[in-house]
């Protein structure tokens, strides 16, 4: 594509994150904003009811949408012209979300068997990623806030607090401007958070940095060069992160980078490259037992409302810790890192006790995601450490309807956070494996 000023927010206008953030490091390297409204609601987010994206000489305008007193009080959003689709966003029967009943926890979302809903907390508003720090057996749940583009602490779960003040801005003010894009992902490594950006640049090699946050000394937080940045995630002693790059290590290229955290300066190297050539980002994820989850995308040749295929690989901690202890590069082949998952339907991944989660979803016409559903796939290690074995995709939660979706997840300890929102805001649900 076309996208090298946006970042990672550009490529794969419909392998998204959270619903506003896209995956991919393809283009042509051009210094344009955008050539189309997916482009600014990969900048930007889904805009207000009533309102839409055009591209007017490459740069992103918010407008009236045309005609909008006609549309449904009750969905705007949803597709009209789809006979498949309800235009009231209620069910296939017609009824309207607002007159369908909904749980306090999961609203017309319906939980499987095998899988129970805890507490449940509001979810900030502007928080559009969590992560979740195990302190004995509680847990302090800070939050990314996509408004200012700074962390903010949430206080300890279920008392979920929004603070009014920030812990540090992502992005310091050297970079902030139009041509400065938020990563959107947050992690811990069990003492220190993670939050990247990135700025415009050649899409071969995006210029980016990451704010590696110190919960426990403040002051020994630091900006850490980290090009092309998209998602990370937190084991012991690293962060693993999908980029092009990072400070320390003389490779660059698109593939899986880690940053080692035992000591400072942190160190980066690259840690592994991926079975295809010129991969796009991807989805980072790990379970319980630090089983990684790697992933990358690539072009399909379905058509252009599905451009690209995301596909998660598995990697036990015996094989990628090695390369990781020895600042070596690892080739992950299907010997070492079997294929777990490939689909354009997924939205997030997150670890879900002994295994992953996966939101897999799509987007309607106004490029609002819309929840397929959460399902779950266990993973463990064989006999042979180096050996992970998949276990089946199984549903945790499912949807007959469009009222409900789920717009953010994140591991708590062996359990799930599940981000969802509807007819009664936004909120954080705790799901539990029986």
């Amino acid at each position: 594509m076309k996208t090298a000023t946006m970042g990672l927010r550009g490529v794969g206008r419909f392998v998204w994150v959270l619903g506003a953030l896209s995956l991919g490091l393809l283009g042509t390297g051009c210094t344009q904003e955008c050539v189309d409204p997916f482009d600014c609601v990969t900048q930007n987010g889904t805009p207000p009811r009533g309102r839409e994206y055009v591209c007017e000489d490459n740069r992103c305008v918010e407008r009236d949408v045309p005609d909008a007193g006609s549309e449904p009080t009750d969905g705007g959003n949803e597709p009209t012209d789809g006979g498949n689709e309800p235009t009231d966003a209620g069910t296939d029967a017609g009824v309207a979300c607002a007159d369908l009943p909904h749980d306090a926890k999961l609203g017309t979302l319906q939980l499987q068997t095998g899988y129970a809903a805890a507490e449940s907390a509001a979810l900030p508003e502007g928080i559009s990623a969590v992560t979740a720090l195990q302190s004995g057996t509680d847990f302090k749940l800070y939050g990314l806030n996509g408004i200012d583009n700074s962390i903010y602490e949430l206080g300890t779960w279920p008392n979920v607090v929004a603070s009014t003040t920030p812990l540090q801005p992502v992005i310091p003010e050297a970079d902030r401007g139009s041509g400065t894009f938020l990563s959107g992902f947050l992690a811990n490594d069990g003492t220190r958070l993670l939050a990247g950006y990135t700025k415009s640049g050649p899409i071969e090699n995006i210029p980016g940095s990451v704010l590696v946050y110190d919960t426990a000394s403040p002051d020994k937080s630091a900006h850490v060069s980290a090009n092309g940045n998209f998602s990370a995630v937190g084991v012991s002693g690293a962060f693993l992160f999908s980029g092009q790059g990072v400070q320390g290590s003389s490779e660059g290229g698109s593939g899986i980078y880690a940053l080692k955290t035992a000591s400072a300066p942190f160190q980066g190297v690259k840690l592994a490259t991926f079975p295809v050539a010129a991969p796009s980002s991807g989805y980072t994820a790990a379970t319980s037992q630090e089983i990684a989850v790697l992933g990358y995308s690539v072009p399909s040749p379905s058509g252009p409302f599905d451009p690209y295929i995301n596909h998660l690989l598995a990697v036990a901690p015996a094989t990628y810790t090695p390369a990781l202890s020895g600042g070596t590069t690892l080739a992950l082949t299907a010997e070492n890192a079997p294929e777990i998952y490939a689909g354009s339907d997924l939205f997030a991944v997150a670890g879900f006790g002994q295994g992953v989660a996966l939101h897999r979803a799509h987007f309607d016409e106004s490029y609002k995601t819309i929840t397929n559903d959460v399902s779950r796939i266990e993973l463990t290690t064989g006999i042979d450490p180096k050996t992970v074995i998949k276990g089946e995709l199984s549903p945790v939660l499912t949807t007959q309807n469009t009222c409900t979706n789920v717009v953010l997840m994140a591991p708590q300890g062996t359990n799930l956070l599940v981000g969802v929102t509807d007819k009664n805001g936004s909120r954080l649900v705790l799901l539990q494996k029986q």
